[in-house]
């Protein structure tokens, strides 16, 4: 069996952040600063796309969007930092991707005052939890297969608005639909960020491309105010909680486990939970460690010493930091593009985790059936006493779930 890597776990805090920081340039390597900086690209696309749907849900104001989206690209780079310089780890940050989704139908019904406050619970929540160490038991709390039902109902949307679009833009479509699809045939890390780019170049080439109106220069984070209500603390605090848990801490930690590292997962939701309640209210919807892009980074593809991977980390926090100070110059560049190609970017982008929480919730047959329950409710987007659809998605497969199990045990 292999030895758990544990890094500078045993050292103390500030000792193992000099200690590694300064040997960072040493170890850095160019495989682990591309890695490093891919895995902010990945993340400056997709997911930024996803972001501008929901602000847009939210009728935020360009301020208001672009502290958004500088927020969260900082916040991002600091967890990472801070994790990977403590621990000598290859610990990514990032916001969740499905959080942000499930913004795009909570923000239609409530504001961004109650959206805040949200923020401000689910951050405590996490902390709460990374505290008291009880990550495991909320878990089980709720049928794994439900939770994941919920998340493909979130994102459904998204995918079909890929094909949704299509009429209006077929060329740029379809054009970035087979780049990525080629990517995925050729095993790219990354086929997501060659769609963006030949995206930009048909659109280009087209004449689809907007006038550019460039902006340079520092953002200015906007403060709002939390309003707490019931209806924002049901269907967006609770399922953001179960969410980030699900997609992000859990794949996260293991992800590493999978690949030698011993995870500091209480560290992780404890750091992540007080940055993200410092930040809330400058509309950051919550920071954790990444899953998905975090692969890119752990594997020994970024550096196949494991003792200098953690380089790859670093070299993404930094350009997270980066990217984030220049959060108007980003979103004057997202402004460039039509709908069609940040609806079918942010489609592409989720596809793998449309596909995943789909098949996770239908594979096994004892909950198959409260699954698709959870799924349908998801997807038709009822809002019954304030409370959105995710909301009424888990209660009712919770439910179904109770209800079938029982029925199996006296069987």
């Amino acid at each position: 069996m292999q030895e758990e890597f544990v890094g500078t776990s045993s050292e103390p805090i500030i000792q193992s952040v000099f200690r590694n920081l300064r040997s960072y340039f040493k170890d850095l390597s160019w495989s682990a600063a591309s890695t490093g900086i891919l895995v902010v690209l990945v993340s400056s696309t997709g997911p930024a796309a996803l972001m501008l749907q929901a602000a847009k849900a939210g009728h935020f104001s360009t301020n208001q969007t672009i502290s958004w989206l500088s927020i969260c690209w900082i916040g991002s780079g600091v967890v990472g930092l801070l994790l990977t310089l403590r621990y000598r780890m290859p610990i990514f940050g990032a916001w969740s991707s499905p959080s942000v989704a499930l913004l795009v139908t909570g923000l239609s019904v409530h504001s961004i005052n109650e959206a805040v406050a949200a923020y401000y619970l689910s951050a405590l929540a996490i902390l709460l939890i990374g505290v008291t160490g009880i990550f495991e038991k909320i878990l089980s709390l709720v049928p794994r297969a439900v939770i994941m039902a919920m998340l493909g109902g979130v994102l459904f949307t998204f995918g079909v608005q890929i094909f949704v679009q299509l009429p209006s833009e077929p060329v740029i479509v379809l054009a970035m639909l087979a780049t990525f699809f080629f990517g995925r045939r050729r095993n790219w890390r990354a086929p997501v960020v060659l769609s963006t780019v030949v995206g930009l170049i048909v659109t280009i080439v087209l004449g689809k491309a907007a006038s550019p109106h460039m902006v340079f220069g520092l953002t200015k984070f906007v403060w709002i105010t939390p309003k707490f209500s019931i209806g924002g603390i049901f269907t967006l605090a609770i399922p953001l909680v179960l969410l980030t848990l699900t997609t992000q801490f859990a794949p996260g930690s293991a992800v590493l486990i999978s690949n030698g590292y011993k995870a500091p997962i209480n560290s992780m939701l404890k750091l992540s939970g007080v940055l993200s309640f410092l930040t809330a209210g400058f509309l950051n919807s919550g920071l954790n460690c990444a899953a998905i892009s975090a692969a890119m980074g752990v594997s020994p593809q970024a550096e196949p010493d494991k003792n200098r991977r953690y380089t790859a980390a670093i070299t993404s926090g930094f350009a997270y930091i980066i990217v984030g100070i220049l959060g108007s110059t980003m979103m004057a560049l997202f402004n460039l593009v039509p709908s069609a190609f940040l609806a079918t970017l942010t489609g592409l982008a989720l596809l793998p985790s449309i596909a995943s929480s789909t098949h996770e919730a239908l594979v096994d047959s004892d909950y198959r059936e409260a699954a698709m329950v959870t799924f349908l409710v998801t997807v038709s987007n009822i809002h019954v006493l304030k409370l959105g659809a995710p909301f009424w998605g888990l209660i009712a497969g919770v439910l179904i779930h109770q209800i079938t199990s029982k029925k199996k045990a006296k069987k």
